[in-house]
């Protein structure tokens, strides 16, 4: 027995003599002669693919027997292109299509809020109506589209369905923050209008400045209508 005991110490001292079990074996770690002890862990993990969209207003309501008139008047200024605020301006009797619009505008010519429809209103309280001071209504509405995506590569579509062709002119715009934008203008159904592109990923939430306008301009005729817009994201 003394001498098994014996052979069981001379065994540990020759181990300890040796430097002792591997390192980094499994999960434990032992010196070998050295004032470290060094383990390496792996860290594992799994992201799925995302794409999500946030809207912060899903439903627009408009009824020209109350137009919204907007707070003030609007001109528009190259040097600094922001959009017209929300609610329903005037559009002088002069302005008839689409191209006369956007000379109109980029001419420096007034946008005057409006409330009545059709679009009429002694704005000068002079008792007389001049051609400034009637014409057509065009409404606008502001919201925030914020969009998701860790794919690197993706675009906002923009599907317009409804009965736009009996309702004027509908125009979107897409403002991104770093000042790059889109838009159309349409008189009928458009599908899968590109907005927005990204070659990366959208770094978090990416909010997009969604302006919408409808321009009632004479060719509209009397009724309930609905018009959908579905935005999509997607992969490039």
């Amino acid at each position: 027995m003394k001498k098994l005991v014996l052979l069981a110490i001379l065994a540990l001292a020759g181990l300890a003599l040796a430097g002792g079990p591997p390192t980094n074996e499994g999960n434990q770690a032992w010196t070998k002669g050295k004032c470290n002890a060094q383990l390496t862990e792996t860290i594992k993990v799994k992201i799925p693919q995302r794409f999500a969209l946030h809207l912060t207003e899903t439903r627009w309501k408009l009824n020209l027997r109350k137009p919204p008139a907007a707070d003030e008047e609007y001109i528009f200024d190259p040097s600094n292109p922001t959009p017209p605020g929300e609610g329903c301006y005037l559009v002088p009797k002069s302005v008839k299509s689409v191209q006369d619009l956007k000379d109109y505008a980029n001419e420096g010519g007034a946008f005057k809020p409006i409330d009545t429809y059709p679009a009429i209103k002694d704005y000068d309280g002079n008792g007389m109506i001049d051609d400034s001071e009637k014409g057509t209504i065009i409404c606008v509405n502001h919201k925030i589209l914020q969009k998701f995506s860790n794919h690197a590569g993706w675009k906002l579509l923009v599907d317009v369905t409804g009965a736009i062709d009996q309702m004027g002119y509908f125009a979107m715009a897409d403002i991104l923050p770093f000042g790059s934008h889109s838009f159309f203008y349409t008189d009928q159904a458009v599908t899968g209008m590109q907005m927005a592109y990204g070659e990366s990923t959208t770094g978090g939430w990416l909010d997009d400045y969604i302006v919408e306008a409808i321009w009632f301009d004479g060719s509209e005729t009397y009724g309930d209508y609905d018009v959908n817009v579905t935005f999509t994201l997607t992969s490039l």
